[in-house]
């Protein structure tokens, strides 16, 4: 099937026709803000707010992997960090001279999407700069977020376009979290990460306080091993932080079946992991980033920042990766 593609002058009229007429069959195209992909394994749900998926549902299992958002835990699915990843040092940070304000992770995830193209197996969005993002970001950008159901597999193109005249800095990461355990009768202990080669590295610790990157680190978190054993306490201090993996796949997996989320990390400098510390809270975060928080004796200079990511003008930047379902 074709897909159809979305001009500003003629969206009123396209809305107005979706919802007359059904054309995708059993898919809604707009329900509550959502475009839905599926094909004979998946069902994913994106939220037109922040470009963001809301659900991955396995048909085979009958299964849900994807957070639902919880406002007594964390009330986010899987949120698109831009343009920066984490905190900054008071919530602030200077560009040539000039103090700027942002909460954590950017502003991407509260943002409206437009919808560029839709069918049934993938949908492209689209973030422009515009006068309340220019208060808080001062530089004029393009962000275009495409997803691609291809089999058991999601693959994500977020792509960064400097629309500006002058060099644009920004951090992007994803934040995707998932739920397990995936079977009746386990336990969250039951998992574990595995990283399709053995490692060694250090974890980059963030203060307890203020979750600012401390100056010291936890040599050898990870020794001459390719698993790593989830449980909740490991999440008391925050994310675990990992730098420069040499690994390009992260599996999440049970010692007790053989099903697992695969998460590709290729060429990201960064990787975090995260739950809550709250016992009870049965997902996991897996987070490739380009960016990290504020290092906690950071003088917010933003071009300076541990981290950034500089674009010219009229350039573009991708950051590519893919969520598998395996069975």
């Amino acid at each position: 099937m074709n897909c159809i593609f979305f001009k500003p002058v003629f969206l009123s009229l396209f809305i107005f026709l979706f919802l007359k007429v059904n054309i995708y069959g059993k898919t809604n195209f707009i329900k509550n803000d959502t475009i839905v992909l599926q094909n004979n394994f998946l069902i994913v749900k994106i939220k037109k707010k922040g470009a963001e998926i809301i659900s991955v549902f396995n048909k085979k299992k009958s299964f849900e992997h994807i957070w639902q958002a919880d406002k007594n835990s964390w009330n986010q699915s899987a949120p698109i960090l831009f343009p920066i990843v984490g905190k900054l040092k008071n919530g602030k940070y200077i560009l040539d001279n000039k103090e700027y304000k942002m909460k954590n992770h950017g502003f991407a995830s509260f943002s409206d999407f437009q919808v560029v193209s839709k069918c049934n197996k993938k949908a492209v969005f689209k973030l422009t700069s515009n006068s309340n993002t220019l208060k808080k970001y001062p530089f004029k950008f393009k962000l275009l977020v495409k997803y691609t159901l291809k089999g058991g597999k999601i693959l994500i193109e977020n792509t960064v376009e400097n629309t500006d005249n002058k060099k644009m800095y920004f951090s992007i990461g994803a934040h995707p979290g998932f739920n397990i355990p995936f079977n009746k009768g386990e336990k969250y202990t039951d998992y574990y990460l595995e990283f399709n080669k053995t490692e060694t590295i250090d974890r980059l610790p963030l203060t307890k306080k203020k979750g600012l990157l401390s100056t010291k680190v936890v040599k050898n978190y990870l020794a001459n091993t390719n698993k790593l054993h989830l449980n909740h306490q490991m999440f008391k201090d925050r994310a675990v932080i990992l730098k420069e993996l040499k690994s390009s796949i992260v599996k999440i997996k049970s010692k007790n079946s053989n099903m697992s989320v695969r998460i590709q990390i290729k060429n990201f400098p960064y990787l975090g992991i995260w739950t809550t510390s709250k016992s009870n809270m049965p997902f996991i975060c897996i987070e490739p980033w380009y960016g990290i928080s504020d290092a906690i004796n950071t003088n917010g200079n933003f071009k300076n920042k541990k981290g950034i990511q500089m674009l010219d003008t009229a350039k573009k930047f991708k950051m590519k990766y893919f969520i598998e379902i395996r069975n």
